[in-house]
């Protein structure tokens, strides 16, 4: 009878299946009908340093690039917040 019954996989084993495929989840991306993109969740970081940080292979995080790269990441999201309002204003 032990050989016929299953054990319920529990939701933290699913989650380190999928981690062990490595599938990207939690990812929206919205295209229109020519194919452009739209909108992606989560954004993809625009500044040059969070660029120049994923082509580093330093060991650890160094906080002081994290902070600059989050304060550049800041103006491009008070820019696209500006766009926002303005719209809805008018």
């Amino acid at each position: 009878s032990k050989s016929k019954m299953k054990k319920k996989t529990t939701k933290t084993q699913e989650a380190k299946k999928i981690l062990k495929k490595k599938f990207k989840v939690n990812t929206k991306i919205v295209f229109t009908e020519d194919g452009e993109l739209v909108q992606q969740w989560p954004p993809v970081q625009k500044s040059s340093l969070a660029k120049a940080d994923e082509e580093d292979d330093a060991n650890g995080i160094d906080l002081d690039k994290a902070k600059e790269i989050l304060r550049e990441e800041d103006k491009f999201d008070k820019e696209e917040y500006r766009k926002k309002i303005k719209e809805k204003h008018r």
